[in-house]
């Protein structure tokens, strides 16, 4: 074999191990590139779906703090309605006393009131209905009590036996009434 055909061959053989290097290149530079690309996806997919997990939170955080906000307006509100009720309910209960109301009230009271003296409170012009009903309920008992006059009405009574004081007036009964009438009027107001 000649020079020329050993030039020739030589040739041939850096051409194509060029081929196969250029090939071999072009297949790695296709890969970084295609990997390149998948991992650019990835990382876009990742950051869209932690962006999407970040607005949905602030959403959800928005809504549940409009949620407490409007809560707490209708709870203000409601206390406001309910104290309200509460105050007309206190301003019309002393015209609601009276002879057989007192009566009713003596008959709860007295077996409370015990063997000693008693002082009756009622309403101003009350006091001979009340001294009546109480001669009816218990003779001794209006034998050892006073019955007088309160400074202004109230509607009900109220007795005195030594240190005890037994408040049945309509106000004391509202009083003690309200925190089971409460609940039972903000469940009503809560339906509405």
């Amino acid at each position: 074999m000649g020079y020329t055909d050993l030039l020739q061959v030589l040739g041939e053989e850096a051409a194509r191990e060029a081929r196969d290097v250029r090939a071999a290149a072009q297949a790695e530079a296709e890969r970084i590139v295609a990997e390149a690309r998948a991992e650019a996806a990835a990382a876009c997919e990742a950051l869209v779906t932690r962006t999407r997990a970040e607005c949905a939170a602030r959403q959800k955080a928005a809504l549940e703090s409009l949620t407490l906000e409007r809560d707490r307006e209708l709870l203000v509100e409601r206390t406001r309605l309910l104290e309200a009720l509460r105050e007309d309910v206190k301003g019309r209960l002393p015209s609601l006393g009276g002879a057989a109301l007192d009566a009713r009230l003596l008959a709860e009271v007295l077996p409370e009131a015990g063997d000693g003296p008693l002082d009756v409170v009622v309403d101003p012009g009350a006091e001979a209905s009340a001294q009546a009903a109480l001669a009816a309920l218990s003779p001794q008992a209006a034998e050892r009590a006073t019955v007088r006059a309160s400074s202004a009405r109230r509607g009900g009574i109220a007795v005195v036996a030594g240190r005890r004081v037994l408040d049945d007036t309509l106000p004391s009964r509202l009083e003690r009434a309200w925190p089971d009438l409460e609940a039972e009027l903000a469940a009503i107001l809560g339906e509405g």
